[in-house]
């Protein structure tokens, strides 16, 4: 099951109610992980023990007017047939009629603001921070907290609230409650005050293009993932919330050409000696990151003994030298461990991370000849594996921009070791997959990075299709980076009619 919705205790004097914050009242219990069916729409009274007992004579008040209830029922069936291929942001999951009658200026529709935002949270945005997840406890985890601590709901509403203004005009400037939510967090234990931080800058990643996400609040206070060793340490929700604004600090750090501001150590929660048991989809995932980070450190020039720290276990090599002391013998080296690493990964993937179709380029031209770009067509069976092969391609393709001049690679599977190849993959995974949580930050930025270097119109075309259907579903704003790619794409055209002329 998912949340109930509690009902709010009665009583007797309706003008105090206003004067109440507006939800106050809200209630809600979830027993599992935010991908299981929406809640029924019947309200119930919550028994939680830190409540205090209703009186004899007094009946809990219902949380909504009964001319509501066909509104409510509506939203929450949405909730539940969400599909899990499609975007958990599209419109056609957000039906404007049905939110306008739900929202209005009334004490009770201002609950029910709170209670929308809280479900959109649980049943979209949850499963987005997850990265897909489906054994993440992320969800359930949130949620129990935000029952218990008052301002962890308010950032929970916050960071909805946050999106669901990219595609309805309801919600409008929420500075006054954002600060609020924050001088009421000052007073929470450091735990509870870290969570509710990142809740808050998660609400900031949509009113900033990808290339200014290092500037959110979580990365300049003492909240931010900085120096974090060991994520697993802190536990669900922080656990999970410390590792999406590390993606996020990868991804700006792809397209700002800056070292990323964590020292990422995703613990693998494996036991390096026991080589015998499987990773889990986590921990593999996590590798993943650790080692695009370490290529974003090697190659853009990050200072710190996070560049010379060892690989995870799932990447080491059995025969693992130590680096030499000298710089320029110490990139050679770094690189060729880190592209090692890269391919080990490709070749040894789990059954679960590898394509169940896989469609070259010329081949795909011939299926579908409306769609000229021809990108390959790589198909996953889930978004986590879509991200971590997403994630193997831009590491790979990292390394070859900077690969050291004099060292050769292997001549066999040449078409690891070309810089088209690994843009092509990128292009069509993410053209031809639809996952609900497949727009991560570091899949965004990968696909922004590449574009800069794809030169067919028809390609370029279907980029900026697969851009605006990112903005739609999201509500992440793209504007200016599309804009630059315009500018940079018109440059190279007009160099090539110089040339051709």
């Amino acid at each position: 099951m998912g949340p109930k919705l509690g009902a709010a205790q009665g009583t007797s004097n309706p003008s105090s109610d206003q004067s109440t914050r507006s939800y106050s009242n809200v209630r809600f219990v979830t027993g599992s992980s935010s991908r299981r069916s929406a809640p029924s729409t019947e309200a119930q009274a919550s028994t939680q023990r830190e409540e205090p007992p209703l009186q004899a004579k007094e009946q809990p008040a219902s949380l909504f007017r009964p001319e509501d209830d066909d509104i409510v029922e509506t939203l929450m069936a949405s909730s539940s047939s969400q599909s899990k291929t499609a975007s958990p942001f599209a419109a056609s999951h957000l039906p404007q009629s049905e939110w306008k009658d739900y929202f209005s200026p009334t004490h009770a529709a201002s609950i029910k603001n709170e209670t929308a935002a809280l479900l959109h949270f649980q049943y979209n945005l949850a499963p987005w921070i997850e990265a897909g997840d489906l054994g993440s406890a992320f969800g359930t985890e949130i949620m129990l907290l935000a029952q218990r601590r008052r301002p962890v709901s308010s950032a929970i509403s916050l960071a909805a609230s946050s999106q669901l203004a990219k595609s309805s005009s309801t919600y409008g400037d929420s500075t006054l409650l954002q600060q609020e939510t924050e001088n009421a967090l000052a007073l929470e234990e450091p735990r509870v005050r870290r969570i509710g931080h990142a809740l808050i800058a998660v609400g900031e990643v949509f009113n900033l293009s990808p290339s200014q996400w290092r500037t959110l609040s979580f990365f300049q206070s003492d909240e931010s993932t900085r120096n974090t060793n060991n994520f697993s340490g802190f536990g669900e929700p922080l656990e999970t919330l410390l590792r999406f604004h590390s993606r996020l600090d990868l991804a700006a750090s792809l397209l700002t050409d800056q070292p990323p501001l964590t020292t990422l150590g995703f613990a693998m929660n494996h036991d390096p000696a026991d080589r015998t048991l499987p990773l889990s989809t986590k921990s593999i995932y996590n590798a993943c990151l650790l080692q695009l980070a370490s290529c974003l450190q090697l190659l853009n020039g990050s200072s710190g003994s996070s560049v010379a720290s060892p690989s995870p276990p799932f990447f080491m090599s059995a025969t693992q030298e130590p680096l030499p002391s000298s710089p320029g013998s110490y990139f050679s080296s770094k690189w060729s461990s880190l592209w090692s690493n890269c391919q080990q990964w490709y070749h040894n993937r789990p059954v679960e991370m590898q394509p169940i179709l896989e469609i070259r380029s010329v081949e795909a031209g011939q299926i579908d000849a409306d769609n000229e770009s021809s990108f390959p067509i790589p198909v996953y069976t889930s978004s986590i594996a879509l991200q971590c092969n997403i994630v193997y391609h831009i590491s790979s393709r990292l390394l070859l921009s900077r690969k050291p001049r004099l060292l050769r690679l292997s001549s066999r599977q040449r078409h690891l070791s070309s810089l088209s190849w690994h843009a092509q993959q990128i292009a069509g995974t993410a053209t031809r997959n639809e996952f609900a949580e497949q727009w991560d930050p570091i899949l965004i930025a990968g696909l922004l990075w590449i574009a800069r270097d794809m030169t067919h119109p028809s390609q370029q075309e279907s980029l900026l299709s697969c851009f605006t259907q990112i903005s739609s579903s999201t509500g992440i704003n793209l504007d200016e980076e599309i804009r630059t790619l315009k500018d940079r794409w018109n440059v190279s055209h007009a160099r090539g009619h110089q040339l051709s002329g």
